[in-house]
This record gives C-alpha cells, structure tokens and sequence, in this order.
C-alpha cells in the first residue's frame, strides 16, 4: 500500500503530536507498528526481523532524546549497511570468516568441592 506525500506528512503529524502530548502511547503506538510492519514479512524471516528489532531496541535504550537517538539509529543502519556491502562485494571471505567463528567449544568439567 502507497500513501501519498499528503498522507505521509498527516501520519507524521500525527506522531509527532503524540509524542509531545502523550509519550507513553506514543512508544505504544511505535511498538505496534513496528509489530505490525514485521508481521507483513514473509513467515519464515519474521523471527530474524524480530531478533533484529530487539537488538536495535537494545542498543537505542540508553538514548532518551530524540536526535540521539535518531543518530543512533543512523549509526546502526550504517553499520548494517556496511556488512551488506562487504557481503556483496567478498561474500566468500565473508563466509570463511562466518565458519571460523563456529568453531567447537571445550567443554571443561569441573570438580565440587570436596569430592
């Protein structure tokens, strides 16, 4: 679905408006759209978006003013961005290094004390 630049600008002020009347809806209303957004993904990429989201969530929780936070957020998307390119651009060292980090763990077992 499509929505106008009018449409657009209305949803924005709409938002905005909130955020400053009522922020605690607003975070409300941002959750569920992102929700929203995430269930119109194919089935099996909606555990991976939502996996993403929280990470994101995660990372943006110590910035509490909105262009931190929005700067936050372009760091973040730069970064991703960045692992895209080199995905793209060298996919095989890419998986190589995805391989070596898969490495077996040592399992060491430990003696209670006493015994």
């Amino acid at each position: 679905m499509e929505f106008s630049e009018q449409d657009n600008q209305a949803f924005f002020e709409e938002l905005s408006q909130l955020y400053f009347q009522d922020p605690e809806q607003f975070e409300q209303r941002r959750k569920a759209l992102i929700e929203e957004t995430i269930q119109t993904f194919p089935e099996d990429l909606q555990k991976r978006a939502q996996g993403l989201q929280f990470t994101i969530e995660a990372r943006l929780q110590a910035y509490h003013d909105p262009i931190m936070r929005m700067n936050k957020m372009v760091e973040i998307f730069w970064e991703h961005f960045a692992n895209f390119q080199e995905v793209v651009n060298n996919p095989e060292k890419v998986m190589r290094e995805r391989q070596n980090a898969r490495r077996e763990a040592t399992i060491l077992p430990f003696q209670r004390p006493g015994h």
